[in-house]
């Protein structure tokens, strides 16, 4: 049986940052003062060691952990706690060089230089026998410690490899998911230009042309992933069973299916670094970090998660990287909070001298000490924080609504020739977040969920771009419908099996048409500056409606039209259809919605459905966590303009100077109330000493 998890979650939220104290070596003043410098911000954990195998490991099999002694047993000294990082997110350069197969191919057969990070490939046995070593000294020695919370395993894991180890294992892998070639030439249509394999040999890692292979191969790559995740996490179970293991994810990375990493961690973590540009649409951006954000929700089961990475001020690799204004980056701490975050990480604690990122955002610049504004900054994220332990560890409530968020389905329209693309490729997600943010715009609240989950308890399902949609997953949805529920599908559904093969007998399959009572005869795909007009006939929408890039040609076979086309050939088409499916219903979006509409569309399904729900105005947003004395409610502005709104007599408290405010209120640009808890006053600043005056703990020696 499992040991309970020894773990501070459940105690207060945790707050602290990326740390390299193996940079710092040559200088031993910078690294007494960070402690220092980490209780001024009320910093309570770091994550330590993500890049520092050679310091660690100098040469095969020859250990130093002095430095690393030094630093857990400051760290205990001091009452904070480590997140003890396994370094295989960057190789050393010995191993490279000695071991050139544990560099990644490429697609064109070119094998890496040494250098770089998050390139090591997954199936060498070397590169897998290298790091279960470090990973098991490191948890013998380290795994009682009283610093250590929590393992951060390796680091952003992601991307391919095209070696001959990695093709070995794909042609094992599609032997055990095929069985023989006749099944698999099947399921990949191979006979179409001539592709027919004869040998499993002849199976390359990469064919444009064939795209069932092109959907497999993510697959195997997905599952390369989780395999060398068990790999590391094996001798750290071994050795301290009772410490809890994580990997921190990427959002909606595109060749990582979360949904089955989720089950071989013990915490979900999640690294995200939204991009205020301070622009009229910068709150879109906001709510697509509530979308991520949700997902994480959703991936945790409803539990909390952890917040591994995100930046208190500017990154250093976007094409322009503004400043954050103030508010900003105190209201994205919040708001991963108020989705359920119980700890905020950042990259990076201090910024480096070199390297590729001596410029990315940090706690602590190149001054050096508390002098800046972004130190000041997050001595306050801090000091709110604290006031907010009572959400840390509490359940999540379900939403009325869940959206289906599905990388298979991602994948298999990636690869597929044909439907217009997305400026960035990815045409899922894309419609998964605008129909998020439409259902969040009406206030409506949202979980995050997979293809396969229990849809029980939910009133209504969004399956946005569900492309592939096999068999047994279609009757799961219809009888959702069927028990009573409300089921919403969007343009590109039902198109393909699991193999990304064209369903027959029309779309949406497979037998859709009859649930949603509608054919779908053919796709108009529009040029970016095209669009066309749609009219509700039932419903209500705005009088600039319109419908942009994809327009399905749709005939109602029995549904209800709630909207129809009224330009184009096709003008007077229906485009928005709902159908009675015995207690239930089954509606269908046919276009792709500019966001007004798509808003009006949900707070129309909201307001017939009797759905719980916020009315606010556009870029304004309520969530509700659990507290341990009662609900702790948060309102954000994610707009750049002060807006009004009635909060009626119970008072809320602006978090950035904790004044109550009820009524009708003025929300400042980028500004954050809470009601439920009690806020720590704020300090009186005292005057920041020179760099040079700041004085180390006593208990640092």
């Amino acid at each position: 049986m499992k040991p309970p998890l020894r773990t501070p979650f459940c105690e207060r939220i945790l707050y602290g940052a990326d740390y390299n104290p193996d940079q710092w070596l040559h200088d031993p003043a910078v690294l007494r003062a960070d402690i220092e410098l980490m209780k001024r911000v009320k910093a309570t954990s770091a994550s330590v060691g993500i890049f520092a195998w050679t310091a660690l490991e100098p040469e095969p099999g020859v250990f130093t952990f002095d430095w690393l002694d030094a630093t857990m047993d400051r760290f205990a000294e001091a009452g904070l706690v480590v997140f003890l990082a396994t370094p295989s997110g960057s190789k050393p350069m010995w191993l490279s060089e000695r071991h050139p197969e544990v560099r990644r191919v490429g697609r064109d057969g070119r094998r890496d230089s040494s250098g770089g990070r998050h390139n090591h490939c997954p199936t060498s046995p070397v590169y897998r026998a290298a790091v279960s070593r470090i990973n098991r000294e490191l948890a013998r020695r380290y795994g009682r410690h009283p610093a250590l919370a929590l393992w951060h395993v390796g680091n952003e894991l992601n991307g391919e490899c095209h070696c001959p180890a990695c093709k070995t294992a794909f042609h094992d892998w599609l032997r055990q998911r095929h069985g023989d070639l006749a099944s698999l030439n099947h399921a990949w249509c191979t006979s179409f230009w001539n592709h027919t394999f004869t040998d499993w040999s002849q199976i390359p890692t990469h064919d444009p042309s064939i795209d069932a292979l092109a959907v497999d191969w993510l697959r195997f790559v997905n599952d390369q992933h989780i395999s060398f995740l068990k790999n590391e996490i094996a001798p750290l179970r071994e050795f301290s069973p009772a410490v809890p293991c994580t990997t921190n994810f990427m959002g909606t990375c595109r060749g990582t299916d979360y949904w089955r990493w989720a089950g071989v961690l013990d915490r979900i973590s999640n690294d995200i670094y939204p991009l205020h540009a301070d622009r009229e649409d910068s709150w879109q951006k906001s709510l697509d970090a509530d979308f991520t954000h949700s997902l994480m929700r959703g991936l945790a089961g409803g539990s909390s998660w952890m917040l591994m990475e995100c930046a208190p001020s500017s990154v250093n690799w976007s094409s322009v990287n503004k400043l954050k204004r103030p508010g900003v980056h105190l209201q994205e701490v919040l708001q991963a909070v108020a989705n359920g975050a119980d700890a905020i990480h950042y990259f990076q604690w201090r910024k480096s001298r070199g390297g590729y990122e001596k410029f990315h955002g940090a706690v602590v610049d190149h001054e050096g000490g508390a002098g800046s504004r972004v130190f000041r900054e997050c001595a306050e994220v801090g000091r709110v924080l604290r006031s907010l332990a009572p959400v840390a560890g509490q359940p999540l409530g379900r939403a009325p609504v869940a959206l289906v968020y599905d990388w298979e389905a991602r994948w298999a329209l990636e690869a597929s020739a044909g439907p217009k693309k997305s400026p960035s490729g990815d045409r899922h997600t894309e419609a998964c977040m605008e129909h998020f943010r439409a259902l969040r715009r009406a206030g409506v609240e949202v979980d995050i969920v997979p293809v396969d989950a229990d849809l029980s308890g939910y009133s209504v399902v969004v399956t946005p771009a569900l492309f592939a949609l096999d068999g047994p997953t279609a009757k799961r949805l219809s009888d959702f419908a069927a028990a009573g529920g409300a089921w919403i599908a969007t343009y590109l559904t039902g198109y393909v099996d699991e193999h990304n093969r064209c369903w027959r007998g029309g779309f949406p399959g497979p037998g859709l048409r009859e649930v949603f009572g509608l054919w779908n005869e053919e796709v108009d795909y529009l040029h970016d500056d095209e669009s066309v007009r749609i009219e509700g006939a039932c419903i209500d929408l705005p009088g600039h409606a319109c419908g942009r890039d994809i327009v399905e040609r749709l005939h109602t076979e029995g549904a209800r039209v709630l909207a129809t086309v009224e330009s184009e050939f096709y003008a007077g088409a229906p485009i928005i259809l709902r159908n009675q499916w015995r207690l239930g219903s089954a509606t269908y979006v046919g276009a792709r919605l500019d966001d007004e509409s798509c808003a009006a569309l949900y707070a129309s399904i909201a307001a017939e459905l009797d759905l719980p729900r916020a009315k606010l105005p556009a870029g304004v947003v309520r969530k509700v966590r659990a507290g341990a004395d009662g609900p702790v409610e948060f309102l954000f502005n994610y707009t750049r303009n002060a807006v009004t709104v009635d909060l009626g007599e119970d008072a809320f408290l602006r978090v950035a100077d904790g004044r109550p405010c009820r009524g009708k209120t003025t929300l400042r640009p980028y500004d954050s109330l809470v009601k439920g808890v009690v806020l720590s006053p704020t300090p009186s600043q005292p005057p920041v000493p020179p760099r040079h005056e700041l004085h180390p703990s006593p208990l640092l020696g």
